[in-house]
């Protein structure tokens, strides 16, 4: 997979699109919790981002890690040594409705410069070709605009609302996005 040039402020780097590897994990970690503290200081209480917030991601990761899995595909957007953004679908986990999207996380660097896009295509691509007709769906809090607008422009659909309680935390709404097949999602960010 070439590399792909892109902005990191007054800089250009190019991204590599590839499949995680262990020595990644510390930084993918890193990275979904400083994201998750920034992206979801509106919806989750202070003390949870700050506290359990990056205990539970340290232990999603080392057991992701621990223990690769085909029922899981990471795929990183690295450059030199470093981390950019990185995509997690699971496999297992919910399955009535599709493939899981778990995980899609950009550094605020590389926001707005098609690495979500780039992220998704290189992994759905990677899909085995029986998975290639199956939906694919994912969890966004309703409250995340930012990441609601990218699955909006991306063509999903929203299939179920539901609110949900974690971690002792007050309610927040989920929402349920879904397209209708891997196929039907690589259409999209080919747009």
């Amino acid at each position: 997979m070439p590399p792909v040039q892109v902005r990191a402020g007054r800089s250009v780097v190019m991204l590599q699109y590839r499949p995680a590897v262990s020595s990644d994990m510390q930084m993918i970690v890193q990275l979904h919790v400083s994201i998750g503290q920034s992206a979801y200081a509106h919806i989750l209480p202070e003390a949870y981002l700050k506290h359990t917030l990056p205990i539970e991601k340290q232990e999603l990761w080392e057991k992701r890690f621990a223990a690769p899995s085909p029922g899981h595909l990471i795929f990183v957007a690295s450059y030199g040594a470093e981390i950019g953004g990185f995509c997690c679908f699971d496999f297992n986990e919910e399955t009535e409705f599709g493939t899981y999207l778990h995980n899609l996380y950009v550094s605020p660097q590389f926001q707005g410069q098609g690495v979500a896009k780039s992220l998704l295509h290189h992994a759905v691509s990677a899909f085995e070709a029986s998975r290639k007709d199956l939906p694919i769906h994912l969890l966004a809090f309703a409250k995340n605009a930012v990441a609601t607008a990218v699955y909006d422009r991306l063509g999903g659909t929203v299939i179920e609302r539901s609110e949900v309680v974690r971690a002792g935390n007050p309610p927040v709404e989920l929402l349920r996005y879904q397209w209708p097949s891997a196929d039907a999602l690589l259409e999209k960010l080919g747009d």
